[in-house]
């Protein structure tokens, strides 16, 4: 019987519901118990170079170097024009549509991975064992993949997801104190598209966060980001209606992520792009301004300091970027802006009349306070 438990991550089986085919999400104690759950006869394995560096003794033990390609799982190398010759070396190496394409790494791996087995043979099956809390709270469900083209962040993509998800919290704790406030910004987002109670225990609990208690505070708000997310990709998968609620602080920080070359870390990017979001719909009169300030005040540890990076950014850039958002239809923007937690809203704004003033605001005088 398939559960998400509230304070324990293992020992756990969910499904998800796709179009394409049903998939699995399963807890193991840790990366060895992961990969010796895999079909090693016919398994194929991309894995991101940062996680080979801590893991690579363990992964060297259950897969087979003559089927294993290496990638440097960055955002430059996540692109259209950077892609061919990961594609060749899984070809070289005798990856057909009978195998299985395992990807270990976190979310940006995942994106390669995605695309590459959706593409691949017309489709192939593929397995994913994400290593960040970000991928394990958010992206290892969903389906969907995002490719770079030139200046252009996202562009490319398709809906397929892994045929199975194996998740193990051991890998959590080698990751830099960063990439755990990178994670969170995805976990703070679905809570407050949830509710104001979530919310409130999610900031009650990152509250008392340190090293003795992070394993448990992080397993329990995987499994309920997951239960968070889990009906709007079930519901609308192909993202054409309620799950654009899901992209609540990515309009603004994908394009903070690109006008500073990646220098902010996607989830902190988000947080950011979450107080942009309420800024100005408090600016639309949509909630109170002592709203946007309650948020602003709590949220401030888990974004500081990349504000100051945020104020130094192109501003043409970030604006650029905003215009080219694939969520766009026509000359407005469209944007998820918020009546308060568990009250998220797609409006139509105007770019020139609306977004920019708000933006150039935020930054100059928020990221100042």
């Amino acid at each position: 019987m398939e559960a998400l438990p509230a304070n324990n991550l293992f020992f756990f089986m969910l499904t998800i519901k796709s179009r394409s085919h049903e998939y699995t999400v399963e807890s193991f104690e840790s990366l060895k118990a992961a990969l010796a759950a895999t079909d090693r006869s016919r398994a194929h394995y991309l894995i991101d170079k940062a996680i080979g560096c801590h893991y690579g003794h363990v992964i060297a033990d259950y897969s087979e170097a003559s089927r294993t390609v290496v990638v440097d799982a960055t955002e430059e190398n996540k692109s259209f024009e950077n892609l061919a010759p990961v594609f060749i070396g899984l070809l070289q190496l005798g990856l057909k549509r009978d195998g299985v394409l395992v990807v270990i790494g976190g979310g940006v791996l995942q994106d390669i991975g995605c695309f590459i087995a959706s593409v691949l043979s017309r489709g192939l099956c593929w397995e994913l064992i994400p290593t960040t809390l970000l991928a394990q709270a958010d992206s290892c469900i969903g389906s969907k993949s995002s490719i770079n083209i030139g200046a252009y962040k996202n562009q490319i993509g398709t809906f397929y997801p892994p045929h199975r998800v194996l998740l193990t919290p051991e890998v959590l704790t080698t990751l830099p104190p960063d990439e755990i406030r990178s994670g969170l910004g995805e976990v703070i987002k679905l809570q407050l598209i949830k509710s104001q109670a979530d919310f409130d225990e999610l900031m009650a609990d990152l509250s008392r966060f340190d090293q003795s208690n992070q394993a448990s505070i992080l397993t329990k708000w995987i499994a309920r980001s997951m239960a968070v997310k889990r009906p709007y990709i079930e519901a609308d998968e192909y993202d054409r209606g309620a799950r654009n609620l899901l992209n609540y602080g990515h309009t603004f920080g994908h394009a903070y992520e690109s006008a500073t070359q990646y220098g902010i870390p996607h989830g902190i990017a988000v947080i950011l792009g979450i107080l942009t979001a309420t800024f100005l719909s408090a600016r639309l009169g949509l909630i109170p301004e002592s709203h946007y300030l309650e948020l602003k005040q709590k949220l401030s540890p888990w974004h500081r300091p990349y504000g100051a990076i945020l104020q130094n950014a192109d501003r043409s850039v970030i604006f650029e970027a905003i215009k080219h958002d694939k969520k766009n239809i026509g000359e407005a923007v469209n944007c998820i802006l918020t009546r308060g937690p568990g009250s998220m809203e797609k409006m139509r704004v105007d770019f020139t009349g609306q977004i920019q003033p708000a933006i150039n605001q935020f930054i100059a005088k928020e990221m100042n306070a």
